[in-house]
């Protein structure tokens, strides 16, 4: 039978007198030790080799695996799209870049290699901040744990999360990040992508019933037509004038598009399900704009508050311009329609591609024309919901169901992500 274990002040077992504490009691502990099982190793972290591997990378005198498994990073971010924290903020990229090529035009002529660095360096600068490094580190580290990467793939991602991070306090310097650079040069490729699209998107309008277009502007483009880009930009260097011509056109064609989605006639831009969730997401500031209140700083407040309502909605949902787009430009040749339908949506497509955000906000502001409804029963489904004095989520769910037995997934999940809006943010009409 064992023993009871004596309290550390009572009498020793063995009889010698003294208290257990100063008797047996240490040696009891090593034999209870020495029996016990080894506590559970800790779990190891999932990414403990790869980062181990990456810090063996850096303390290495040749960098040049270093730069290697950089440049699998940056094709790991292409891959991957201008997803939330693999990115400098766009609109601040936009508008640092376009601003700093106009200041760098004459060093682009001279050395074209330096003024991509120079370029390079001063966006880093710029748009590298300690919040945003932190962003990058922990989304690069959130990645690396997706299933189905290789060890490859891991170590780059957890590369370039030791190189995103930085000290707690004190300076440091951004441009001494090359993880930064690897975001500069694949987020600089999608912005001049980009802008070749949009500027060859222009001068095609631009050009699409001039009967005087040259053969040379003609020739450009075609080639942009098959991805080369560079003779239609050096077309459009050539001939000063051109850039005022296209901004001016660019003008009128976005007045047109908002003139006549005013016109009772015309049919809406939006399919019903789009027209739910911006309905949704841009319900309550929509309201405080048209009621802003009585003095000018008020009305200047809601203004603000709807722009960037708005433009947070885009860059929340960013299939919602793209569907719009091939939408307008198939509805443009559909020999269906009406000739002046069909005119409209081609002007559409290039002004809701140049402005997306001003377009969006026209059509909300100004359109006359409700959504066309593809079937019967979305039609009944939809009256049903604006027949309601305030949507909650399962208010929609009738409508979701409906565009899933339509066999409309996209529409399906956008009305979903209304749903989600709305749980925190109810709408009362």
């Amino acid at each position: 039978m064992s023993r009871q274990k004596p309290g550390r002040n009572d009498s020793c077992p063995c009889g010698s007198g003294k208290k257990y504490k100063a008797c047996h009691a240490a040696e009891d502990r090593a034999k209870e030790a020495a029996s016990s099982p080894p506590p559970a190793a800790a779990a190891a972290h999932p990414l403990a080799k790869d980062l181990q591997a990456a810090l063996d990378m850096l303390g290495q005198s040749d960098m040049t695996r270093v730069s290697e498994t950089l440049g699998r990073l940056g094709e790991l971010l292409k891959g991957w799209g201008p997803a939330p924290g693999l990115r400098f903020d766009a609109e601040g990229f936009e508008k640092h870049v376009s601003r700093q090529l106009e200041r760098l035009e004459e060093a682009i002529e001279r050395d074209p290699a330096q003024a991509k660095h120079a370029l390079r360096v001063g966006t880093v600068r710029e748009l590298g901040t300690r919040a945003f490094l932190e962003r990058l580190r922990t989304t690069l580290l959130a990645r690396a744990t997706t299933a189905g990467l290789s060890s490859e793939d891991r170590q780059a991602l957890c590369l370039g999360a030791l190189l995103a991070s930085t000290p707690k306090s004190g300076q440091f310097q951004p441009e001494d990040r090359p993880v930064l650079d690897v975001v500069f040069d694949v987020q600089f490729q999608e912005w001049s992508a980009g802008q070749r699209q949009a500027l060859a998107s222009k001068l095609e309008a631009l050009t699409s019933n001039a009967e005087d277009i040259s053969d040379e502007a003609r020739d450009a483009l075609r080639k942009a037509g098959e991805g080369e880009m560079e003779p239609l930009v050096k077309y459009v260097e050539s001939d000063p004038k051109l850039a005022s011509r296209i901004a001016h056109e660019a003008r009128e064609r976005s007045a047109r598009v908002e003139a006549a989605m005013r016109e009772p006639g015309l049919p809406s831009v939006f399919n019903p399900e789009e027209q739910v969730w911006l309905t949704s997401v841009l319900w309550e500031p929509l309201r405080a704009l048209k009621t802003p209140g009585p003095d000018a700083e008020a009305r200047r407040a809601a203004v603000n508050t709807f722009l960037a309502a708005a433009k947070a909605a885009l860059e929340d949902d960013r299939d919602f311009v793209d569907d719009m787009l091939e939408r307008m430009r198939v509805k443009s040749k559909d020999p269906v329609l009406d000739e002046k339908v069909r005119a409209f949506y081609t002007d559409a497509a290039v002004a809701f591609e140049a402005e997306p955000v001003r377009m969006v906000l026209a059509a909300i502001l100004t359109s006359r024309n409700e959504p066309v409804a593809r079937s019967a029963e979305e039609e009944v489904v939809r009256a049903d919901l604006e027949a309601k004095t305030s949507w909650t989520p399962e208010d929609l769910e009738p409508y979701r169901q409906l565009l899933t037995e339509m066999h409309q997934p996209v529409g399906a999940e956008r009305i979903r992500r209304a749903q989600e809006w709305l749980r925190t943010h109810p709408v009362s009409l």
